[in-house]
């Protein structure tokens, strides 16, 4: 966070950045959370057009007259500002290039909520004064697998046109949720109280944007046929849901688990968190389960560290014959003589996943070359 204030002002200066970020954030403005953009430049750059400039620019060591500033961005305009002073409202020219990077970009999403971005490249997350790095949500590859294992009667061209509706969902500026199901037809029938039917259509990128702007959930089947839209999806509470996570989030997880009937949730909430339900365990090769169940029965104190660290981080694809065979060894190895003083770690033992079955391991002869 010191380097957006280096690279936009022609003199050396220090400003914790991050911790202004967070504080102007956490305040509330006449009991409402604060949303809103700012932008990070030299306030004379060329690139910036002023809707309003202040007379006296605001102190950011006056976090809450510049969050006071901040009810005045919207969606469309932002704060311009440098590391220490808010100096109007205005926005970046539409031939601004990133690549210059002399602008930087505060997205304030939610309570507590806020993330850095150059041009589209979205640069730290920081929610509750934690900061993270942006990762990719899901390879194309994970998608595809994923969706190929749930809905095994798709083809590779479905699984292109959901890669497709997934990218668009999840770069538009509000929350929505897709679910796929196997019994979309019958399930668009059933809920037609609770939602609006439409004769089916095959989903596309513009009209999932059209769609996508009412409340409710997108039901499609396996091949990305549309049955119905606003859904208000059913469902029975579960021990996965959660109060930490949206109203979205939970609705999509017990619709989902109503049954055994194959369903996809893509759930998109309102501050960009992107959940896919189910998100299977990647499938692994069997010889590599092979060896490393084996590697802990003639293993000792000294080299067990390797197949242990690689069975606990690989618990759920242990059947109950391995787990035995685990746990067997693991209660030779920490019953093994030590020296005064050593520490040995002790290692929960292994019980199978009700969940598993052959499905998540890859043939002898195949690798998952993404774990």
């Amino acid at each position: 966070m010191h380097t957006p204030g280096l690279a936009i002002t022609r003199r050396h200066t220090y400003a914790d950045l991050f911790e202004r970020f967070n504080v102007i954030s956490s305040l509330l403005y006449e009991g409402v959370q604060g949303t809103g953009h700012l932008v990070l430049v030299d306030p004379d750059n060329k690139a910036i057009d002023y809707a309003l400039r202040l007379k006296e620019p605001v102190p950011f060591r006056q976090p809450r007259w510049a969050r006071k500033i901040l009810q005045m961005a919207a969606a469309d305009i932002a704060l311009i500002a440098d590391s220490e002073r808010i100096y109007g409202l205005g926005r970046l020219r539409a031939d601004h290039d990133p690549s210059a990077q002399d602008a930087f970009t505060i997205d304030f999403l939610d309570h507590y909520h806020w993330e850095v971005r150059c041009g589209t490249q979205v640069l730290l997350r920081s929610r509750y004064g934690e900061p993270k790095l942006p990762q990719e949500l899901i390879s194309r590859e994970r998608f595809i697998v994923n969706y190929a294992r749930l809905f095994p009667e798709s083809s590779s061209d479905d699984h292109e046109r959901l890669w497709v509706l997934f990218n668009v969902a999840i770069e538009q500026d509000h929350g929505s949720m897709i679910v796929v199901a196997a019994d979309a037809t019958d399930e668009a029938l059933r809920l037609t109280q609770q939602g609006t039917g439409i004769e089916p259509v095959l989903m596309t990128s513009d009209l999932l944007q059209r769609v996508s702007g009412i409340d409710g959930t997108i039901l499609l089947d396996p091949h990305g046929v549309c049955h119905a839209v606003g859904v208000i999806l059913d469902g029975v509470a579960t021990v996965d849901c959660t109060p930490s996570r949206g109203s979205r989030f939970n609705s999509g997880l017990r619709y989902i688990s109503i049954n055994d009937t194959r369903r996809l949730a893509i759930v998109v909430s309102d501050d960009h968190t992107v959940d896919l339900i189910p998100l299977l365990p990647p499938q692994i090769a069997r010889t590599d389960m092979e060896t490393n169940v084996s590697a802990p029965e003639r293993a000792t104190l000294d080299n067990y560290h390797k197949p242990r660290n690689w069975l606990e981080n690989h618990r759920f694809y242990l059947n109950s014959e391995q787990c035995e065979i685990v746990n067997s060894a693991l209660d030779r190895i920490e019953a093994l003589p030590r020296d005064v003083g050593e520490i040995v770690i002790t290692t929960t033992r292994f019980k199978p996943d009700p969940r598993m079955d052959d499905s998540y391991l890859l043939p002898m002869s195949e690798r998952d070359e993404h774990p």
